[in-house]
């Protein structure tokens, strides 16, 4: 590989190129925004070695193309590629949803014989835009790729090494199983954070609150911070796996309501310790400490 083009320079994207350089991978990095100050930032900081007017100029000739966009508009970017893809060009993203990816992209590289094979690195942050970007933002995250069926071994191996040379641990898994946890396991947790913020700042005496508000409500509501653009997008692409995860919610939010109402304290504290064990357990094995991945 020689060549990768990056379609979208914020977080993601001018991580990317941050972390290419960092490593002294040697690939050149082409990337492409619609916003012309972030596009200067990109070169400023080092994240691309030239920038392109169009996204079919971007993916001209690069072995690989990452689309680093809100999952809505990544369709439509495949579009503005076709002109100038080619035959075993490979095609990856970074969204946070993928069985409507893997549904809408292939269908529009059958003609050119470009491959998809869709991406989601578990890593980010609640800050936004290039200047958040760093170079190692992918260090040892979890990166899902999510091959269709009929994508070469050779293909899905080439997607797989570049993000193991960015520092990523990769595990394949399929479009839809994926969207499944993941509703569990970050969607849904982002939207009980933004209800979470809402609800505490319900009162229009904001300000008042802000010195009461310690690293429990910080911690736990940090992530509401995101883009409402981005997460309304991974909302409306993973809605049915959301809505089930929310009713189970929803169930032991009332559980906990009924066990107050009648002063069930024992329950309450049953409730705490479940939540702790949980918490343990999880953030154990999402560090590592734990072999087993999914």
């Amino acid at each position: 590989m020689r060549r990768v083009a990056v379609i979208g320079l914020g977080l993601m994207g001018g991580s990317i190129g941050l972390a290419i350089k960092s490593r002294k991978l040697p690939w050149e990095v082409v990337g492409y925004t619609r916003t012309p100050a972030r596009g200067r930032q990109a070169l400023r900081r080092g994240a691309v070695d030239r920038l392109c007017t169009s996204v079919a100029e971007a993916v001209d000739g690069a072995d690989l193309v990452v689309y680093c966009a809100p999952i809505r508009t990544i369709p439509t970017l495949v579009r503005e590629s076709l002109q100038s893809l080619k035959a075993g060009q490979v095609l990856t993203d970074v969204g946070s949803a993928r069985a409507f990816l893997q549904s809408e992209i292939p269908p529009l590289l059958r003609k050119s014989g470009a491959v998809f094979v869709g991406s989601h690195p578990i890593a980010g942050s609640e800050q936004q835009g290039i200047d958040a970007a760093r170079a190692d933002l992918y260090e040892r995250a979890m990166v899902i790729l999510t091959p269709g069926a009929d994508a070469p071994a050779k293909t899905v191996s080439l997607v797989r090494k570049f993000w193991r040379e960015l520092g990523g641990r990769v595990v394949l898994m399929d479009s839809r199983e994926h969207d499944h946890i993941l509703a569990k396991t970050s969607h849904m947790p982002h939207l009980i954070a933004s209800l979470l913020a809402a609800t505490v700042g319900r009162t229009p005496r904001r300000a008042e609150l802000a010195a009461f508000c310690g690293a429990g409500f910080a911690d736990t509501s940090r992530v509401a911070e995101g883009s409402p653009e981005v997460w309304l997008d991974i909302v409306s692409t993973n809605r049915s796996n959301l809505e089930n995860e929310l009713r189970a919610y929803r169930g032991e939010l009332d559980k906990l309501l009924s066990r107050l109402a009648e002063c069930d304290f024992n329950g309450v504290l049953r409730v705490l310790e479940a939540g702790r064990a949980a918490r343990r357990e999880l953030i154990t094995g999402r560090t590592g400490k734990r072999s087993k991945t999914i």
